[in-house]
């Protein structure tokens, strides 16, 4: 089985976190388990000494003392957050929003606030600025520098490691790393959740060796032009099933992905040839059903060789949401929702 792909900055982010609120008497050495001993001989962890700081994506994120005002500015945030223990005094949008994220639910009960995000579907520095926070989380795609620099005035404000420019996504291991130091959390916590994550990758993966090596394909349809898009955007849980990229999709790097990656519309379903065949038509791009529906009805798929194998598996909202991108909480929430089918498939059992 190919190893996880995700990117791994998280060591990389915490060797370079800047912490000045552990100031130790004399002459100090870092002893085998990361600890840092002062003259005295005593030792103390510089895991929770404020203040401290990060390189974020627009530059360093400094908070001065342990966040108790956190709001986050996206669902997703609960997740991380709750594996730290922390919660959020408030999260944008409303409560009914985690019908889209069922792996969230029952992890936070406090307050949602429609207002954080503007009619123009950007953060709210107004709305924001009134639940005076003391660290505030948010993403790049709906916060420019302009409006970060707004946002840094009013609390210190994370939005991720990476610009749109240089992609965007965050991994979650990365943000979590973030997290955990900017509310003063053991940094040991990213790799022990890593390796459960992996573990359930792994655990998976056992349930289909006769799918390992095998080609997959996942085609998303785009709402403006009723064309399926081939996206790598889910490609690290999908390969860590065990799955080999097919013909057309994209692995992430070079020219084939965002705008230069292949696109097809009804009239080249013929192209989905892989072995399995993930295929998204959420409501957003759908709300009527009816590529879905022109999509089963051509007497062309049902010759697909996914199709043939039961491995054409048709993924709805939230099933693309956890792996787009994938969480700890999402990835585990998924599997269980998609993997019982490719195990039942002919391709897997030989029937």
């Amino acid at each position: 089985m190919k190893p996880l792909t995700a990117p791994r900055r998280a060591t990389a982010l915490l060797a370079g976190l800047v912490s000045v609120g552990l100031v130790l008497a004399g002459c100090s050495s870092d002893s085998s388990d990361g600890a840092s001993s002062d003259a005295s001989g005593s030792s103390e962890s510089s895991t929770g000494a404020f203040p401290v700081t990060i390189d974020a994506a627009y530059g360093d994120v400094t908070v001065e003392e342990k966040p108790e005002r956190i709001v986050a500015v996206g669902t997703d945030w609960i997740g991380l957050l709750d594996i730290l223990g922390e919660k959020p005094i408030a999260v944008s949008g409303e409560a009914s929003d985690l019908d889209d994220y069922p792996w969230l639910q029952g992890l936070y009960d406090g307050d949602f606030n429609a207002n954080l995000f503007t009619a123009e579907g950007t953060d709210s520095p107004e709305a924001i600025a009134a639940l005076d926070p003391d660290l505030i989380l948010t993403s790049v795609w709906g916060v420019d520098e302009q409006l970060y620099e707004r946002l840094s005035s009013i609390a210190p404000t994370y939005v991720g490691l990476e610009t749109q420019d240089e992609g965007g996504d965050t991994s979650w291991q990365d943000n979590l790393a973030s997290l955990a130091a900017l509310t003063g959390h053991d940094e040991k916590i990213v790799g022990e959740t890593e390796a459960t994550y992996e573990a359930t990758l792994s655990e998976a993966a056992a349930k289909l060796p006769e799918l390992q090596g095998k080609t997959f394909q996942l085609g998303v349809l785009d709402g403006d032009d009723q064309q399926l898009w081939l996206t790598e955007y889910a490609n690290e849980p999908i390969e860590a099933l065990g799955l080999t990229p097919g013909d057309g999709q994209p692995t992430g790097e070079g020219d084939s992905v965002a705008a230069n990656a292949p696109k097809y519309s009804l009239e080249n379903i013929e192209k989905f040839s892989a072995d399995v065949v993930f295929i998204v038509t959420h409501e957003y791009a759908d709300p009527e059903n009816t590529f879905r529906t022109a999509f089963e009805a051509d007497p062309r798929v049902p010759e697909l060789a996914a199709a043939k194998n039961g491995t054409l598996v048709y993924l709805y909202g939230p099933q693309w949401l956890a792996v787009n991108p994938p969480t700890p909480s999402s990835v585990k929430w998924w599997v269980d929702q998609v993997v019982p089918q490719l195990e039942a498939s002919t391709l897997n059992t030989g029937a």
